[in-house]
């Protein structure tokens, strides 16, 4: 899909990440580059390696030792997984707390928090390797991350799709393409491509409104879509409450993970408590993620 020139303006309008942040994108888009490399621009930001280290010792890794060091971290959470555990903190710790559209910020991070959680757990009904499914927390994490760029930088217009959302019931994907030319998922994973995330992430990201037609040609896509859609179920979203009939889903979604959502949400043993260590995450470091 070719990407608009709006687009890519609205994407280079988001804050600048600290000079840490895009030195771990530039250092983990090498090749060439070490770990030693990674482990020495994070210790030098104090801030990060907070947030990084208590991120790595939540229970989404569910690991059986403490991570005490950001170079623990890369031995056992992997080099890809410290890299989009940072980007993931840094690009939701640069979001105003304000905006003009009237878009609740609160109600964006627990969606995501909670899409993040959700993800994560259905990537293990698929048997997806633990060091893997850092990816599938930080897509849930990151998926709606084009709603706040228009909450920002097209506040009006934004304003205009909410309320035409929640007063119609429509999906607010299908209104913004109306109202703003495109989706907050197309722009979110033109901003993921632009801070160099791989591909499976940047497609879930650019697909978590669309099912697909079968659950294993892009498992993070699959469980980012049914993730998101539990999440919405679970704590229906303030900015953009919707109804979402199942009977409409593709048969591989209750084929992969279960009868019906609720089957599926009961089936996540220790949901619950995953849910409210997500929202302690609120909070790493002493400030929002």
């Amino acid at each position: 899909m070719a990407v608009s020139s709006e687009l890519l303006e609205l994407c280079d309008r988001m804050p600048a990440f600290p000079a840490s942040v895009q030195r771990v994108i530039a250092l983990t888009s090498d090749i060439n580059s070490s770990p030693k490399q990674l482990v020495k621009v994070i210790d030098h930001d104090p801030v990060l390696t907070i947030k990084i280290l208590k991120v790595a010792n939540s229970a989404y890794f569910g690991l059986s030792r403490p991570i005490v060091s950001i170079n623990h971290a890369v031995v056992y959470l992997g080099l890809n997984t410290v890299k989009h555990v940072a980007l993931a903190i840094a690009a939701i710790g640069s979001l105003p707390r304000n905006n003009e559209a009237g878009f609740d910020m609160d109600d964006y991070l627990l969606h995501s928090l909670t899409s993040a959680v959700l993800a994560r757990s259905l990537a293990h009904k698929m048997s997806v390797p633990e060091a893997e499914a850092a990816n599938y927390f930080v897509a849930g994490l990151l998926h709606d991350i084009g709603q706040v760029v228009f909450a920002q930088f097209k506040p009006k217009a934004f304003q205009e799709t909410l309320n035409e959302a929640k007063n119609s019931g429509q999906p607010l994907h299908e209104i913004e393409r109306r109202i703003l030319g495109s989706d907050h998922a197309e722009l979110g994973a033109v901003l993921c491509e632009k801070w160099s995330f791989p591909e499976p992430l940047v497609a879930a990201i650019r697909m978590h409104h669309t099912p697909g037609i079968r659950a294993s040609g892009n498992p993070l896509r699959s469980c980012l879509f049914v993730g998101n859609l539990l999440a919405a179920r679970i704590s229906q979203p303030v900015n953009a409450p919707t109804a979402f009939d199942e009977n409409i889903l593709p048969p591989w979604v209750f084929r992969t993970f279960g009868n019906d959502f609720d089957s599926i949400i009961e089936s996540m043993v220790g949901l619950q408590t995953d849910l409210k260590q997500a929202t302690s995450l609120l909070s790493v470091g002493g400030g929002s993620l």
